[in-house]
């Protein structure tokens, strides 16, 4: 705990060499990165060429996975996934279960302009959102559509579900498999 502690703050301080305060601004969007604290104000900032940022001091209480990414949700920008050194990787992940979208088989699924794609861990988009919807990758397969349409679930919450369109199957590149019939049940999430 104290190793990530101290990484977190050796990020913050280097974060601070490397910006000042007339080339990174509040966007005055708050964040959200633990529920009980609730949301901060200010907390993200914008380089002048328009990365954004988690302001460093707020970069210690973050949680850090295995791959040295940490969740934060902006009102501005939704969930996104953040580096050690506090740069927005990923931004656009969609809600599941209460938090952003998790990775699997290495990528995670984004929103742009209302189209599914998939970024990796360094924040490249791999899959370009295309896609009307999305399932999660499984034993490196995901399955995607074109033409279908997210609709509130029979119960009330964060979930929808797809429905109608063309379903494909797709790799880890992006490349189509075939086509598949509509699943059964098909979880989207909520925008």
């Amino acid at each position: 705990m104290f190793a990530g502690i101290a990484a977190g703050q050796e990020a913050s301080a280097q974060l601070s060499k490397q910006q000042t305060s007339a080339d990174v601004v509040p966007t005055r969007s708050p964040c959200l990165f633990d529920f009980e604290r609730g949301e901060i104000p200010n907390c993200v900032r914008e380089s002048a060429n328009r990365d954004l940022f988690i302001v460093p001091e707020f970069l210690k209480e973050l949680r850090f996975d295995s791959h040295g990414l940490a969740v934060v949700r902006s009102a501005r920008e939704g969930w996104m996934y953040i580096s050690r050194t506090g740069k927005v990787l990923i931004k656009g992940v969609p809600v599941m279960d209460n938090w952003a979208d998790s990775f699997h088989d290495g990528l995670v699924r984004i929103i742009r302009n209302g189209k599914y794609g998939f970024a990796n861990r360094e924040g490249q988009v791999v899959i370009p959102p295309i896609y009307d919807g999305a399932m999660n990758f499984e034993n490196g397969h995901a399955v995607v559509c074109k033409g279908c349409e997210s609709r509130p679930a029979d119960r009330e919450g964060e979930y929808h579900l797809f429905a109608g369109g063309t379903w494909f199957r797709i790799n880890t590149k992006g490349k189509v498999l075939g086509r598949v019939p509509p699943p059964v049940v098909a979880p989207a999430t909520f925008r």
